[in-house]
């Protein structure tokens, strides 16, 4: 894990110095952060802030860990460890370490799925993983006393006991009981990503019984969208096989046909016992953390703990349309060939100039949708504009957060927020084709991803979209911190070029030397490190340097921040 701490350390270490030496109080938010972890550290575990949404688990754990150098002369443990306090530096200096384990928990991710891929190749895995740790929104609060460090580690943590197979017995459920338990301290919204989204991989899993002959034969049967419903339909219900196509050879019919496959097997599922009860166990650890959720928020009356006047959940559609240009935003050196390669692919779908074997290879490697599908996505989404745009009263009252000068734009004229509709469906497209690889990344066939399988297929896409959907169209307020764990999922299952080289038996080796390294490289990692970098430098020396001042709060320096 050298490569992927080593290469975080410097921009992480120079952030917290830099915001330590400039911001000698708490800002914004972590007034009533520190505040309560104060508190705590004191041990009034009575007083609750009542401006804080969140459970108590940050300050649990900074009391905790100010209690460790205590702690260790009790036992008579002779080994010397900084004296950890609860001033503003230690608090920050927590969440600091928090991002230098997150990355080595998602190293660790790709290690444990694939260790004969990781071992063959393991500096591109841990240069994914550090350029997940560099995402904007996640790094930036890596020097403040915020819940966002600590509560995306968890459910990597979270995420990694199932990977690594240590979810299996009594012990593995107590295991994720507990670190569910704890990710739902730090943060309420994190039911989704800790029991939705694992029930809904381990559902396709579990109802899928068919064999790869059946699987193919299943793709060869699908001529067209009418045949194919009923043909999957059929398939899925008499053979328990589910259509999971990967997304490389994906079209937008071939989603619609994964989930009518994935609603037949489960309803056949539900009248055989024996694997209905096979379903139950391996969905019990899901259900439970479910029903753990489900009690809280029947004890407290509302999924937030304070200011709940101004945290009710609602409806908010429009989130499903915001994510993409973010994700595409940050991620913009993985996906700008398919923005350079667009008209490209579109003229190479018009069938009587598709006869060069260039546009032929677009035509088969990047899947643009019917036209008469786009015109339905871009009508659902001006419905969803006009119908469903809420603008929370914090977004336009806080000039502080970059959002606020976003949705100034968006809001006038009124017709901008129309105007940018092809941008949302744009973006989606692309984000989507890069989980298939193909001619625009020059990733023919997919490299070795976190879940084991040889590429992202259409029930995994599925279940991401519709765990992203519930998490966001539920909040109010638009904030970049809300995606930091849809981009995360997104971003491990990327195929990822494997700089790997053929001997003249065709046996797979390690490149020999750092020139053959390089040639084979994925060099969409290191651009995106670059980008990564350069827009946490800018934001980092706006909110350093470029303080400003509120007439309402005379001689206090405000900042601007994510």
């Amino acid at each position: 894990m050298a490569v992927a701490l080593g290469g975080l350390l410097p921009p992480l270490l120079s952030w917290l110095v830099a915001v330590n030496r400039t911001v000698t109080e708490p800002y914004l938010d972590e007034v009533f952060h520190v505040r309560q972890a104060q508190q705590y550290c004191d041990g009034d575990f009575k007083y609750w802030d009542p401006k804080i949404t969140t459970p108590p688990g940050l300050y649990l754990l900074s009391y905790t860990a100010s209690r460790i150098s205590l702690l260790k002369d009790k036992l008579g443990i002779n080994v010397e460890l900084p004296l950890i306090g609860c001033d503003l530096f230690s608090l920050r200096c927590l969440n600091a370490t928090g991002l230098a384990l997150l990355v080595t928990l998602l190293v660790r991710l790709y290690r444990d799925r694939n260790p004969t891929a990781y071992n063959a190749h393991n500096l591109v895995f841990q240069h994914s993983a550090l350029n997940m740790v560099l995402f904007p929104p996640l790094f930036f609060f890596s020097a403040l006393y915020y819940t966002d460090i600590w509560s995306t580690l968890f459910v990597v943590l979270f995420y990694v006991q199932i990977i690594g197979g240590k979810h299996q017995g009594l012990l593995g459920f107590l295991r994720l009981m507990a670190v569910g338990s704890a990710s739902l301290a730090l943060r309420q919204t994190n039911i989704f990503w800790i029991a939705i989204f694992p029930a809904g991989i381990a559902l396709v899993q579990e109802i899928d019984n068919g064999h790869a002959a059946v699987k193919d034969s299943i793709h060869r049967g699908v001529q067209g969208f009418g045949d194919g419903v009923f043909s999957v339909a059929k398939t899925s219900w008499k053979m328990n096989v589910v259509y999971d196509p990967p997304v490389r050879d994906a079209s937008v019919d071939a989603f619609i046909l994964s989930f009518v496959s994935i609603v037949g097997c489960a309803l056949k599922t539900l009248t055989q016992p024996k694997r209905l009860r096979g379903l139950m166990v391996a969905l019990a650890p899901y259900l439970t953390l479910l029903a753990i959720f489900a009690a809280f928020v029947f004890w407290n009356g509302s999924v937030v703990l304070g200011d709940k006047g101004n945290h009710e959940a609602t409806i908010h559609v429009p989130q499903m349309l915001y994510i993409w240009p973010i994700m595409a935003f940050f991620s913009l050196p993985t996906l700008s060939p398919y923005f350079l390669l667009l008209p490209v692919t579109a003229f190479a779908q018009v069938a009587h100039m598709g006869s060069l074997e260039i546009l032929q290879t677009f035509r088969r490697g990047s899947r643009l949708p019917r036209l008469g599908l786009v015109a339905l996505c871009l009508g659902v989404a001006c419905v969803a504009v006009w119908a469903n745009t809420i603008v929370h009263p914090f977004t336009l009252a806080d000039n502080r957060h970059y959002i606020f000068y976003i949705f100034r734009l968006l809001m006038r004229p009124w017709w901008m927020r129309y105007a940018v509709i092809p941008v949302y469906v744009m973006c989606a497209w692309s984000c989507m084709q890069a989980l298939g690889g193909g001619p625009a990344t020059g990733i023919q066939a997919p490299g070795s991803l976190p879940d084991g399988e040889h590429a992202a297929t259409t029930s995994f896409v599925l279940v991401w979209v519709a765990t992203s959907t519930l998490q966001l169209v539920t909040a109010p307020l638009v904030e970049p911190r809300y995606f930091i764990l849809p981009w995360i999922f997104w971003k491990m299952h990327l195929p990822l070029r494997q700089p790997l080289l053929k001997d003249s038996d065709g046996n797979t080796v390690h490149p020999g030397s750092w020139s053959s390294l390089w040639e084979n490289y994925d060099h969409r990692l290191v651009l995106e490190t670059g980008w990564l970098l350069a827009i946490n430098a800018v934001t980092v020396y706006i909110f350093l340097n470029w303080g400003f001042g509120w007439p309402q709060e005379p001689g206090k320096v405000q900042r601007f921040m994510w």
